[in-house]
């Protein structure tokens, strides 16, 4: 089994340090990034294996194909059902109705603020060190 961890989000900044970062504590971990939604639901589309771990940590404001758009693309797919996918949502939005509207997509584990603290991202990635 794999264990993998998703970046889905548009500043290519954050994909620097926080693939640095992972790597640097779990270097087992496969990491990918995706600039928005519509490369992340491609990536899932060519390598998702239903016995294999995701991690996902989804921007919701990006261009193309945004986190909303991700989220109900992966729905539509019904690989959620497998229960390998953990989706977190991470975002610079203080907006009420963005992290509500998170909340209700019930595979959706947590909301995030960034910027994500070393803290945040063990708690994150704990699933699937153990």
């Amino acid at each position: 089994m794999d264990k993998h961890v998703l970046l889905i989000d548009d500043d290519p900044i954050f994909h620097i340090i926080f693939t640095r970062m992972i790597k640097k504590v779990y270097p087992s971990l496969n990491v990918n990034s995706s600039l928005n939604g519509k490369i992340g639901l491609e990536y899932l589309n060519k390598n998702y294996n239903i016995n294999d771990q995701y991690i996902i940590l989804l921007d919701i404001n990006m261009p193309i194909h945004n986190g909303w758009q991700f989220l109900d693309g992966i729905k539509k797919k019904g690989i959620m059902q497998n229960n390998n996918i953990t989706i977190f949502v991470v975002t610079s939005s203080t907006d009420l109705d963005d992290i509500k509207r998170a909340k209700s997509y019930g595979f959706v584990k947590d909301t995030l603020s960034k910027p994500l603290s070393v803290d945040s991202l063990n708690h994150v990635l704990k699933p699937l060190i153990n």
